[in-house]
């Protein structure tokens, strides 16, 4: 027997202004379009020449590195430049009469960064990383002498964020790369600490600090996609424990956990916070092919089998699951620093071996063993525009029809 469905999960995510005239609207309403319009204009130009303005939905998605430039002896060194290189190109600002700098609205990765100062060599801080919600703080001490000459300082960033409050885990695509972990998303919320089984409400929504599977609020690029009805993720009537779109590590750059001690953006939670961040393009090409095989002869005999005496679908025997995938990505022609694309396909086979259970009619069907096969065609794309070097748009899809 082979079940199948026909579910398509997909999500966008867009950060857009769009400035028109209703067509709708007649003569005597015409001033009150164009009086709109203006207001739309005038505020659009405010926020563009906000650049200080940090919103909550962008220290959602990106991170910061903050810092001081110091002398030998540890004075501070005023008005240094500052230079970050990254995966999307160069941000260039400037140290205070304090020695300190920030640099915000950063995509999480490994960043480079540069001081240089009139009188002193230039220092070069290498494998800065920068995670989703936090701030990356180093201290970069300049040496006398001339500033042609480059000094590389060994050390990053300091490893705890003592600007915020939150408790919890930044898993980065590094990590769970190399651990063996289940291809979905959910498989990597329990690496957060005080984060454990909910006992009944799926592998999916687990129990965060004490709370229930349901109390959790779950975030994908900046956007709620926590079920309006029940709380959990994804439908939670019709997929139980299963993710309601197609994520799975593939497309993921780094997972946030928060288990507590959250900022006022994320509301709506009794339990923890899961902020998702999917792959970006970058300045460079880059790609892979992959494959992930698990025969069912590789399976042990499973110890505790469902009881079909109460799950009336019956009982797994055993399962196998495969899956392959290419992923791209790189800047768009022509708009090198300026526009990024990523896009990855992920298509899986998932195979159950089961005993129908007693009394359904199904075993005299079917005998006593079935076959239940899924076919999920996972997808992702994702497109980075730079409006200004403080401000961005994103676009995101992804979806997993079966």
């Amino acid at each position: 027997m082979k079940e199948s469905k026909n579910d398509l999960g997909a999500f966008a995510y867009a950060n857009c202004f769009l400035v028109g005239q209703s067509p709708r609207l007649g003569a005597k309403a015409g001033r009150r379009t164009v009086g709109c319009g203006r207001l739309v204009l005038g505020t659009l130009w405010l926020w563009l020449c906000a650049p200080g303005v940090v919103l909550g939905q962008d220290f959602a998605t990106k991170g910061a590195i903050r810092g001081r430039v110091v002398d030998a002896s540890g004075a501070v060194i005023p008005n240094a430049k500052i230079t970050i290189t990254g995966p999307t190109g160069e941000r260039v600002s400037s140290a205070n009469e304090a020695g300190e700098f920030e640099v915000s609205n950063l995509l999480p990765g490994v960043y480079t960064v540069k001081a240089e100062q009139t009188g002193f060599k230039t220092a070069s801080v290498p494998n800065v990383e920068v995670f989703v919600g936090k701030v990356s703080a180093l201290k970069v001490m300049l040496e006398i002498g001339s500033i042609a000459e480059v000094v590389e300082v060994v050390g990053g960033a300091a490893a705890v964020d003592t600007s915020s409050t939150a408790i919890g885990a930044n898993l980065s695509d590094h990590l769970y790369e190399s651990l063996p972990l289940a291809r979905s998303v959910t498989g990597l919320f329990y690496l957060g600490p005080g984060t454990t089984d909910s006992l009944g409400g799926g592998s999916a929504n687990p129990s965060v600090s004490g709370g229930s599977a349901l109390d959790n609020l779950y975030v994908a690029d900046g956007v709620n996609i926590t079920d309006s009805a029940f709380g959990g993720l994804g439908i939670f009537t019709r997929s139980y424990g299963t993710l309601g779109v197609g994520i799975n590590t593939s497309f993921i750059k780094e997972v946030q956990v928060k288990t507590g001690g959250f900022e006022p953006q994320f509301g709506q939670s009794q339990g923890g916070i899961v902020n998702i961040i999917t792959k970006s393009g970058t300045n460079q090409w880059h790609g892979s092919a992959f494959g992930f095989s698990q025969p069912g002869q590789f399976e042990a005999e499973r110890s505790q089998r469902d009881d079909f005496s109460v799950n009336k679908v019956g009982e797994i025997l055993h399962g196998e699951s495969y899956d392959a995938g290419v992923e791209i990505g790189g800047p768009a022609p022509g708009l090198r620093n300026k526009m990024f694309l990523f896009g990855s396909f992920n298509p899986s086979i998932r195979r159950n071996i089961v005993r129908a259970a007693e009394g359904s009619g199904l075993l005299d069907l079917y005998g006593d063993q079935t076959d239940q096969s899924y076919f999920t065609k996972n997808y992702s794309f994702k497109a980075d525009y730079n409006l200004s070097p403080v401000h961005q748009v994103n676009f995101s899809i992804f979806g997993h029809p079966t």
